[in-house]
């Protein structure tokens, strides 16, 4: 197996690297922190000091930031314009 990244596996992984760095501090630590480090809901909302709700909340919105990064669309031309 090759070490070497494709054309295609470079592109993808520089899109997840804008979408990590597109969140919030504080929606980047969540997503990392289940993700990455295979936390819980529960044991991220106790080393926050915050609800599941919020952690669930958080993750949402990190999801959605991720998803909008990696399916660029094409838009239309008069989308640039707002």
């Amino acid at each position: 197996m090759s070490a070497r990244l494709s054309r295609a596996e470079r592109r993808r992984l520089r899109r997840a690297e804008r979408a990590v760095d597109a969140m919030s501090p504080t929606e980047r630590e969540i997503f990392l922190s289940i993700r990455v480090d295979g936390l819980s809901y529960s044991d991220v909302s106790t080393r926050h000091g915050i609800t599941v709700a919020d952690v669930e909340r958080h993750c949402a919105a990190a999801l959605r930031i991720l998803d909008r990064h990696m399916h660029e669309r094409h838009h239309k031309w008069w989308q640039f314009w707002r």
